[in-house]
């Protein structure tokens, strides 16, 4: 029944809108099938429905990172940032990460648990970096959840407006990536 009720928020939050799932408990309920009394023992309100949503995206999108990075193709440094570009643009390509992150509907509970996988986003890079050692010896973890928070905006900048993306902001997020590592490849 709980999986049932974030499906549908999810769907809701696709087809109307964050707002409305907020504002309508009723359309909620009505598309789920479950009852008033049913819905408030799991749930105080739809705000928190959209909050249990939003950290299980938390959790899938970090193992999927996590994969990403691990499983990119060949042995170049340059491919950790293709590979993050690549997760980034991919991610933002679904509706229900634009409308929830995009568009910053989010609560403050969320926000902190975001900001945490933004955290261990930057410390899966490090490692990956690292493997190109000695070339990467002095980078540094606050360097790259610099890296990663700066990705973050500009990817809610690149689909702000584009549902596929604005290739143009990608193409400089992809860029500033290079240039930004590159300085602190020793190269």
């Amino acid at each position: 029944m709980i999986q049932r009720i974030l499906d549908t928020a999810a769907e809701l939050v696709e087809e109307v809108g964050y707002e409305a799932v907020v504002g309508s408990p009723t359309l909620l309920l009505d598309k789920s099938g479950v009852s008033r009394g049913s819905f408030y023992a799991f749930f105080e309100t739809p705000e928190r429905v959209l909050d249990e949503l939003s950290y299980q995206r938390i959790q899938q999108s970090a193992v999927a990172f996590e994969e990403a990075l691990r499983n990119r193709p060949g042995d170049r440094w340059i491919e950790i940032v293709d590979a993050v570009i690549d997760f980034y643009t991919a991610e933002h390509r679904i509706p229900l990460i634009r409308e929830l992150w995009v568009r910053q509907n989010l609560t403050h509970r969320v926000r902190h648990l975001d900001h945490l996988a933004i955290d261990d986003f930057a410390n899966i890079v490090l490692a990956e970096f690292r493997r190109h050692t000695p070339l990467f010896d002095s980078l540094t973890a606050l360097q790259c959840r610099v890296a990663m928070h700066a990705v973050e905006r500009l990817f809610q900048l690149a689909f702000t407006d584009h549902p596929e993306g604005d290739p143009a902001t990608i193409a400089e997020a992809r860029r500033m990536l290079v240039d930004y590592f590159a300085g602190y490849s020793g190269e």
